[in-house]
């Protein structure tokens, strides 16, 4: 998660400051890092107030296209609470970042589409969530999953794999989202709407892909043995958990809600 904004200008004052040359260069490595993991929450925040990308390129410096290709899975959602013209629900950068990770699984298995099944997966890649140690507390881990993997993407071309073809260059820039995986993304706003949560995170992303029995997920979940039921109180048990726990011995994932997202109710 991006650091806080202590830690950011810390690192700048250690840039400026430090007498030491190779201080200053590590400081400066710590503090591209720490403002390139930043850089999407800043991105997702403009374009959930309704800034174009036009501005948003703008603000960066970089031509609107090359913004558009660094950070379009952050448009992926547009979650608004169902009946209100109120802001619009947060989603956390982890909850981006697994959409993110899920085109990538899914360009490396030569899909043109992300299914409800790379979701999972990308699910799966998120170190800090309660989602991941509630799927790995029941055997489900990213390789484990990999090996099952149920695809149930049907109409939909692989991207081609024999060299030379026009679109074989650039199969990740053709990475879209099918209608199902989609109805996911809807699904994880049900389920923080039904939490009286004001985010969405990683965990109502699983929420929603145990909702539906016929999807490549949770038919993967299924010849993993293990069921939507059984996800759905490991992941309670994670929640209460740490609700329990006193604050220094929560564990590294911290309550559900991350860092920088409050509720907007």
């Amino acid at each position: 998660m991006p650091a806080t904004p202590a830690t950011i200008e810390q690192l700048a004052r250690d840039v400026a400051l430090s007498a030491d040359a190779e201080n200053a260069l590590r400081a400066l490595s710590a503090l591209r890092t720490e403002l390139d993991m930043l850089e999407p929450e800043l991105v997702g925040r403009a374009l959930q107030s309704g800034a174009s990308w036009s501005q948003i390129a703008r603000a960066l410096g970089v031509t609107k296209q090359a913004a558009h290709r660094k950070h379009r899975h952050l448009s992926d959602w547009n979650p608004a609470r169902p009946g209100a013209s109120g802001p619009k629900m947060l989603v956390t950068s982890e909850a981006r970042r697994a959409i993110q990770l899920a085109r990538e699984e899914a360009h490396a298995l030569g899909q043109v589409a992300v299914g409800t099944e790379h979701i999972l997966l990308g699910i799966l890649r998120c170190r800090q969530s309660h989602a991941v140690e509630a799927l790995n507390a029941l055997g489900v881990t990213l390789d484990a999953a990999r090996e099952c993997l149920q695809p149930t993407i049907v109409g939909i071309p692989s991207a081609p794999s024999a060299p030379g073809g026009p679109e074989a260059a650039r199969p990740s820039r053709q990475t879209g989202i099918t209608p199902q995986a989609r109805r996911i993304l809807e699904g994880s706003l049900r389920e923080a709407v039904k939490r009286a949560e004001g985010y969405i995170g990683v965990e109502h992303l699983l929420l929603a892909l145990l909702a539906d029995s016929r999807n490549g997920a949770t038919q993967t979940l299924e010849a993993l043995r293990t069921t939507p039921n059984q996800i759905r109180r490991q992941l309670e048990r994670e929640w209460e958990r740490v609700a329990m726990a006193p604050p220094a011995t929560a564990g590294p994932s911290g309550p559900p809600a991350p860092e920088g997202v409050t509720s907007r109710r």
